[in-house]
């Protein structure tokens, strides 16, 4: 037998085994990091203890925090879904939050689409929404660091990780302003990622035995021009609305790092600790369990000094748990209950309709 099959996009579908290696990659990464590489700098025992330190009271603000920041979150999804209701926007949040936590990224797109289109979206609008999102969702991202370097010039914090920190995120923000103009003005670049995208949805659709017949080159020309339509009628809710989801987010962090005890550390120093992690984020490859805690605990371990690197550590694995790991099974939960609500409603162009 053939080692490929025919793929209906226009090229070879690659075996399972070849389809499963993004997934063994992140697995043996993930491994790797905590397994190996952070117990060369911490001590879990000495983490966990840490942990325990923090008081109920404490744990309950932190829950409340880490809840409320699911509200400008939502409204990222309100401002590109014109029309839905704020119940809805937390659902898709929290559905897309549990999809991208969980290796392989990518699967959201498909189910955010038939969220939308059950929701009575039409298919361009449901389409054009993954433009919007991601617009807002990424570009607050790298205002962070901006913010973080003027904080930094004020307060007089200057030292070597911090000019670091610093360059690192100006340049990324320059990186991403830059490929942005060229994602607007380049006919070629947008077909490029037309073939990277029908690559990506052959990927997650082979895991389901589905196929796709879709030109996704034509799509991404016209997702390109309604995508940047909808983002300039849309921008002065989304844009803000992501900016203050990763503010919230980062006041999850420094409350963590204020409940196990490092109250010498400067909440700037946290913060822009924070902003470098944000752009980490915002790269697909980067997006793997294991590389926002190295990261955080690296560049918060070097602020603080190595005799705190365990309380470190103590305050980003409670960070990363209630920002990434929660929103796991809160998006399973709303996942089952938009399915239970489309199985209901079948005049809704709904499931198992894909982008």
């Amino acid at each position: 037998m053939p080692d490929r099959e025919p793929d209906p996009v226009g090229g070879i579908k690659e075996p399972l085994w070849k389809r499963s290696l993004p997934i063994l990659g992140s697995l043996v990464l993930v491994g790797f990091i905590f397994g190996w590489l952070l117990p060369q700098y911490i001590d879990y025992e000495a983490v966990f203890r840490s942990i325990q330190t923090i008081e109920m009271s404490e744990w309950a603000v932190l829950l409340a925090f880490a809840g409320l920041r699911i509200l400008p979150e939502s409204w990222i999804y309100l401002a590109a879904l014109p029309g839905i209701t704020q119940r809805r926007a937390v659902e898709q949040f929290l559905v897309t939050a549990s999809l991208n936590n969980v290796p392989p990224g990518g699967l959201d797109l498909i189910v955010r689409y038939q969220m939308a289109r059950s929701w009575g979206i039409s298919p361009t609008g449901a389409s054009t929404a993954t433009v919007a999102t991601w617009f807002f969702v990424t570009f607050p991202r790298f205002v962070l660091p901006v913010i973080a370097t003027g904080l930094l010039t004020i307060r007089h914090i200057r030292d070597d990780s911090m000019d670091l920190l610093a360059i690192i995120g100006i340049v990324a923000t320059v990186l991403l302003s830059v490929l942005f103009i060229v994602a607007v003005r380049s006919e070629s670049f947008v077909l490029a990622v037309g073939r990277l995208i029908s690559r990506l949805a052959d990927f997650i659709l082979g895991l389901f035995r589905k196929d796709s017949d879709i030109n996704f080159e034509s799509m991404a020309v016209k997702f390109r021009d309604e995508g940047l339509e909808l983002v300039r009628r849309r921008w002065g809710i989304g844009f803000p609305a992501g900016l203050l989801a990763q503010f919230a987010q980062f006041l999850v962090l420094l409350l963590a790092v204020r409940f196990v005890g490092l109250d010498s550390v400067d909440w700037i120093v946290v913060f822009a600790a924070f902003a470098v992690v944000a752009i980490v984020g915002a790269i697909p490859i980067f997006n793997i369990p294991g590389i926002a805690e190295a990261v955080l605990i690296g560049i918060l371990g070097a602020a603080v000094g190595g005799g705190a690197t365990d309380e470190v550590a103590a305050a980003v694995f409670v960070f990363r748990i209630l920002t990434w790991l929660l929103p796991i099974p809160l998006g399973g939960i709303a996942y089952s209950r938009w399915r239970t609500w489309a199985s209901s409603h079948p005049s809704s162009e709904a499931v198992g309709e894909s982008p």
